[in-house]
């Protein structure tokens, strides 16, 4: 997971939209969503909100953070939850998978801590070199409940992290010998993949890009025994 600010960012379709007395979510249009969808997917460099898996226009769905439907938790009343699930700033692009992961395995569930739109959600997670998950933080048993919610250490997820930083990987070695490497070689990487890279089709991050960073920090700190 990585942090999204798109707090400010709202397309002037939704915003006209949402003057309309009575309108819901549900009645938006198809155009309206489209344009949502291809805002939320350039500013997230078209990786999903929450596993930070590739996604693109034919793969992307509008996650809402607080849930359009009310559920027993929480602390708004029916017609609350209809005005959040028309900010823009309560929308996420999220991938569309077989309900193994993210916003198809959360349901209805509500997340306790980890918030795609605040930047402390990427201090509550690390990682390790198979993949996995770790939650961190003061209220480690909220992120690891949000893990388990959004279903982010499942073992399709820690493969396809763990083969996208081999193949990450690969390539670096191809582009520098072993007696190259240095702990400012591995942090120049992973600050280019903490970044959005020029594409032919506009600036994206790279899948599971955290991670990779992540992958490269470890490696800096400890390349001399590799």
């Amino acid at each position: 997971m990585r942090f999204i600010n798109n707090r400010n960012k709202e397309p002037d379709e939704l915003s006209n939209y949402r003057k309309t007395p009575g309108v819901t979510y549900d009645d938006l249009g198809g155009r309206i969503k489209a344009i949502i969808r291809g805002s939320l997917l350039e500013e997230q460099g078209y990786i999903c909100a929450y596993c930070m898996g590739r996604i693109n226009s034919d793969t992307c769905t509008i996650e809402h953070y607080i849930s359009q439907n009310k559920h027993k938790a929480s602390p708004y009343l029916e017609e609350e939850h209809k005005k959040q699930s028309l900010l823009y700033s309560n929308m996420s692009g999220v991938c569309v998978n077989d309900s193994t992961h993210c916003d198809k395995h959360r349901g209805n569930t509500p997340l306790e801590i980890l918030d795609p739109h605040s930047p402390a959600c990427e201090d509550l997670i690390t990682y390790d070199l198979g993949g996995s998950i770790i939650p961190m933080g003061h209220d480690i048993d909220k992120v690891k409940n949000d893990i388990q919610t959004l279903g982010l250490d499942c073992e399709k997820l820690k493969n396809r992290r763990k083969a996208t930083w081999e193949e990450v990987l690969g390539r670096f070695k191809q582009e520098h010998e072993k007696k190259e490497w240095s702990k400012e070689l591995f942090l120049e990487y992973a600050n280019k993949y903490r970044n959005k890279q020029k594409t032919r089709k506009g600036l994206k991050f790279h899948a599971y890009c955290n991670f990779i960073v992540w992958c490269f920090e470890h490696y800096a700190n400890n390349y001399k025994n590799l």
